[in-house]
């Protein structure tokens, strides 16, 4: 399945521009999808997939034709 991914580039994906069309097996999830980034880091838990213009959680599957924007919220002050 095709999903297109983007990201803020802060993220910085080796080798992955943001907005590409990548490919997926069927059933894979925000989370498996993370994963194969090497997003594992503690920070992790604060990762927000936004799949089609929604919240959603990381264990969410995706289906052929999703968008997902994988969205790290930033604080400070």
């Amino acid at each position: 399945m095709n999903i297109t991914v983007e990201y803020v580039g802060f993220l910085k994906l080796e080798g992955i521009k943001s907005g590409s069309v990548l490919e997926f097996p069927e059933g894979t999830t925000a989370a498996g999808v993370l994963d194969g980034f090497g997003l594992t880091g503690s920070y992790r838990k604060y990762i927000v997939p936004i799949v089609n213009s929604e919240r959603s959680p990381q264990e969410r599957a995706l289906k052929d034709g999703d968008h997902l924007f994988i969205y790290l919220p930033v604080g400070g002050g």
